[in-house]
């Protein structure tokens, strides 16, 4: 049992997977949370066969399994002639014990999480507790947070900033966030409509070109989620709009024109990093430490991969061993956030938004000769499936 305190700032996938993970090697843990419940966020719906793979032990892996969606294959589609690019998840068989995606909204996690971790004595979730100010000091940190209109203070040995892409704690400590806005943004709707009836050959994910714009369609349990970019300088209360948005649905499926439109969401796209993950005795993990396009689906899965590395690396500083085995943390996933999430979903993003016809003529001929190549086939799995990642991690000293 080790006697020092760690506080979480952010109960989402990266802040309660850490939390969980110490709590298992007996370390104390005291989480804030903002909101008042743990929130039903709809951004990621994507777990990939790494990620699932680290969620195992836990028996996290078989419960979200329950709650999803399992993709063996998904597909580059292009809609008006039905031409198809499909990738076989089979082809890792050998690596993972889950060689498919998992189409599953990030908060069947969080929500799983949390049930576990009331039942830990170890843990101490505060919802409704708003972060003021972070206050450094030589071995300790002070946190000032705001709940139930109360102005409290908490003083911990390590605190954690897994509180998203506006962290907080990031701001506190005035650090850059230096990176670049992609030019398009995204919009996601949450339909009930049965687009498997209307499109031939629909796989669980879809990446699909139109003639002059693309969407995507993921296949949750009882659902479709689909992505779209709106038009060029349009607002985002005429993007959201039920008009605008019909029109977008009508174009995938003209039958699907009235559906039911369950949520929708508007995003603009990050590619940012922080210069360094640890801070003293402060450290950052996930959306506060990193952002990235989310095509692809790795935002959220590398945010986990943040955690489960942060918890190798605290744990024996935590009982004893020298502060500085933390800087590897920095080094591995600093240099997977830049050189293999950001890289890897920069050129998803470009790829399934190309519009010209010239290059989607060289970006299908590519996909072609990836699928039909099992080793080029398997390559390129091996990075979708952020396994690859994980691999290189490890060999960064």
């Amino acid at each position: 049992m080790s006697d020092s305190q760690v506080t979480i700032i952010g109960a989402g996938p990266s802040g309660l997977t850490l939390a969980w993970w110490l709590v298992e090697q007996g370390i104390s843990v005291t989480v804030l949370e903002r909101e008042t419940a743990i929130p039903k966020d709809m951004r990621a719906s994507t777990f990939h066969p790494a990620t699932l793979d680290l969620l195992t032990d836990s028996g996290l892996a078989t419960a979200l399994i329950e709650r999803g969606t399992v993709v063996p294959q998904w597909q580059y589609l292009i809609h008006q002639s039905g031409e198809r690019a499909v990738f076989d998840m089979k082809h890792l068989s050998e690596m993972t014990a889950y060689p498919f995606r998992l189409q599953c909204e990030q908060f069947q996690l969080t929500e799983l999480l949390a049930e576990k971790l009331a039942e830990e004595p170890l843990c101490e979730l505060k919802l409704g507790a708003t972060v003021q100010n972070v206050i450094p000091e030589t071995s300790q940190v002070t946190v000032q947070y705001q709940s139930a209109g109360e102005n409290k203070d908490i003083v911990c040995d390590w605190l954690i900033a897994a509180d998203g892409a506006s962290s907080r704690v990031r701001r506190s400590l005035g650090l850059d966030f230096d990176g670049q806005i992609f030019p398009k943004t995204s919009i996601t709707l949450v339909l009930e409509h049965p687009f498997e009836d209307d499109i031939p050959n629909l796989l669980g994910v879809n990446y699909v070109w139109l003639p002059d714009r693309h969407y995507s369609l993921m296949r949750l349990r009882d659902t479709w989620r689909l992505t779209y970019s709106p038009e060029q300088d349009q607002d985002i209360e005429t993007a959201l709009s039920d008009e605008v948005a019909r029109t977008h649905i009508a174009r995938v499926s003209p039958r699907a024109r009235n559906t039911t439109i369950l949520n929708r969401n508007y995003y603009t796209l990050h590619q940012r990093c922080l210069e360094r993950f640890c801070h003293g005795h402060i450290l950052f993990v996930g959306d506060a430490a990193h952002l990235n396009s989310p095509a692809g689906g790795m935002g959220m899965n590398s945010g986990i991969h943040d955690a489960r590395s942060l918890a190798d690396h605290l744990v024996p500083v935590l009982n004893g061993e020298d502060s500085a085995l933390l800087e590897r943390y920095d080094r591995r996933r600093r240099t997977v956030a830049r050189e293999e999430v950001q890289r890897l979903s920069a050129r998803h993003y470009a790829r399934h938004r190309e519009t010209e016809a010239s290059k989607r003529v060289l970006i299908w001929r590519e996909l072609q000769e990836m699928i039909n190549d099992p080793v080029k086939h398997r390559d390129f799995l091996l990075d979708a499936a952020m396994i690859r990642s994980r691999q290189r991690e490890k060999t960064i000293e």
